[in-house]
């Protein structure tokens, strides 16, 4: 299923100085860009480009599962190791299948996965994916909760004087509930997170004014995820490790608070099933798996916390909606969209 992408450029201060100031603003106009970076505005769009066009660096937007309607679920895929290629393929492309990867360990294959309902789950992994070529069992943890996700990860390469320029402050918006034009926006910017206003606007189907409240309502309450991603090989942490834990129901939310702190914590989802926390944790080498393990036990023995399994991530297929080839670089998008599946 891999379409390789151009050779990836080298990645110099400037490319991860604009990827930065993009995880912080993803939408930020480019002049604003180049005032902070001292550079000017059509060399950081000319830089941007590259990386985009060389699949290494990407914007895109999702509805973030802690503050969506639908039903998520981290879900086990056992091929008796003998992976299908074609399957994975249709696993990738699936728009309710928001991320994949393949895993060393108990499964196969894992993936995060949407649905309308409980029903709708119970058909997309009972009837949908265990009839795929090569899927031996499928096993479901539905997501309860999703107190941290990726969207929140910083590079390091600007100051903090020029974090605080491109910093902006969102008001507190009151929630409400997600409109048809809400989630055709975010359809929208699962494939182009940057598009600008007047061709989201023509494409969604409304008028320019109209999205871009619903743009300040969506981020301002959280239900909007706007992210821009690099390459996990570029990021300084090539290794991803899944860790599955459990803990007791009481102590969950102090449990959350003290892992917000913890370096390379991608994303925690809280779940029911066998075991009720699950972390995404990016490393820098492969010998920390059991070092993070080991602090992870020693900062929360208090808490009860214990790690029962861990699987190194041998290749991540889709990454919140976009496809990746071998390498990790991106080769086109599939966005979240369960509510017309």
């Amino acid at each position: 299923m891999d379409t390789d992408t151009p050779r990836a450029p080298a990645l110099d201060e400037l490319d991860l100085a604009i990827v930065h100031a993009l995880q912080i603003q993803p939408r930020v106009p480019w002049v604003r860009v180049g005032k902070v970076l001292e550079v000017d505005a059509v060399t950081v769009a000319r830089r941007w480009e590259r990386l985009v066009g060389a699949g290494v660096a990407w914007v895109d937007g999702y509805l973030s599962p802690d503050h969506d309607e639908g039903v998520y679920a981290q879900v086990e895929i056992d091929m008796n190791g003998r992976l299908s290629e074609a399957s994975i393929g249709l696993l990738a492309r699936d728009p309710q299948v928001l991320s994949l990867k393949q895993t060393s360990g108990g499964r196969d294959l894992l993936a995060i996965v949407a649905a309308a309902d409980l029903d709708g789950l119970a058909r997309l992994s009972g009837e949908r994916m265990s009839q795929l070529p090569g899927v031996r069992a499928v096993r479901s943890h539905v997501i309860t909760a999703a107190p941290f996700e990726g969207a929140s990860w910083r590079l390091r390469s600007l100051t903090r004087q020029q974090r605080g320029a491109l910093a902006v402050e969102r008001p507190a918006l009151p929630d409400e509930p997600l409109r048809p034009l809400d989630r055709r926006i975010a359809l929208a910017l699962g494939a182009d997170g940057r598009m600008p206003l007047t061709d989201l606007a023509e494409s969604v189907g409304a008028s320019a004014a109209t999205v871009r409240r619903r743009l300040r309502v969506l981020t301002g309450t959280g239900r909007l995820s706007l992210r821009c991603a690099l390459a996990r090989p570029l990021t300084g942490f090539p290794v991803s490790v899944v860790y599955f834990g459990s803990v007791p129901a009481q102590h969950l939310d102090e449990t959350v608070n003290a892992l917000r702190t913890l370096p390379g914590l991608r994303m925690c989802s809280i779940t029911a099933g066998a075991h009720n926390l699950m972390l995404d944790i990016w490393l820098p080498t492969l010998s920390e798996v059991h070092t993070t393990e080991a602090l992870l036990n020693s900062r929360l023995a208090h808490l009860d916390l214990r790690i029962t399994e861990r699987a190194v991530v041998l290749r991540t297929v889709k990454h919140v909606g976009r496809i990746l080839d071998r390498r990790g670089h991106s080769v086109g998008s599939a966005p979240l969209n369960y509510w017309d599946s």
